[in-house]
């Protein structure tokens, strides 16, 4: 297996490449890796192949050998809002969906949230999540993590069509809302769920509910869910 490292624009020049500090002790010291193995440096969805020519736990530098395209990143545009979770469960979320294919995460907070603050620390690790999520889904990009905002200003980030999960939807299912487009943004309601008013908001806002089927989820399993069945239509 080729290892991959998503990587900023200045790692990569015409024909060498150079990665220092946590990407460098990686290949160096946890992955052991030698002079004539490869690796494969992804950046905007562009994947370069490297010939490692010298390694060094805080330097490795490398010779590049060919780029393509990824070619594993889906064509569906899927943005997730997703509430903030007790525990590691937005966590766990974060590396599901991005594995799945989410283009970006965006957390908010509701009336009956439970958690309501994304401290800058926690923000930075869903963001290391994502990437580390990224790199072993083999994916050309990694998902934006944004910042949190109230359900009164969520739609005002979110990309149309948006689709909310709700319980209370008994008519129409998130498979048949689904746009042509192949563009959308999906809502996943917190632990404690989603007040009337909030769901009359977002229709006001254009947003359309759906159903997920007939049992109840929590909120982790129908982010999860959700995704997948939107990836498995759109993709």
């Amino acid at each position: 297996m080729t290892h991959r490292f998503f990587v900023e624009a200045e790692a990569i020049a015409e024909e060498t490449a150079v990665l220092r500090g946590d990407q460098a002790h990686q290949i160096a010291t946890v992955l052991r890796l030698r002079p004539g193995e490869r690796v494969v440096l992804v950046r905007t969805g562009v994947e370069t192949l490297i010939a490692l020519e010298a390694v060094h736990p805080r330097e490795v530098r490398g010779r590049v050998v060919e780029r393509r395209a990824a070619d594993a990143e889906p064509r569906a545009k899927l943005s997730l809002a997703l509430p903030i979770l007790r525990g590691e469960h937005s966590e766990q979320v974060v590396a599901a969906v991005t594995q799945l294919g989410v283009s970006r995460i965006v957390p908010f907070v509701s009336v009956r949230s439970v958690v309501r603050e994304l401290a800058p620390a926690k923000r930075e690790r869903w963001a290391r999540i994502a990437r580390e999520s990224a790199e072993t889904a083999r994916r050309g990009l990694v998902p934006e993590i944004e910042g949190t905002v109230e359900w009164e200003g969520l739609f005002d980030v979110l990309a149309p069509l948006v689709l909310v999960a709700w319980e209370q939807e008994t008519t129409r299912r998130l498979a048949d809302a689904l746009p042509p487009s192949r563009v959308l943004s999906l809502v996943i309601g917190p632990e404690g769920g989603l007040t009337a008013a909030e769901i009359e908001l977002a229709r006001e806002r254009g947003a359309i509910t759906v159903s997920l089927g007939r049992r109840n989820l929590r909120s982790e399993t129908a982010a999860v869910a959700s995704v997948a069945q939107v990836m498995a239509v759109l993709d």
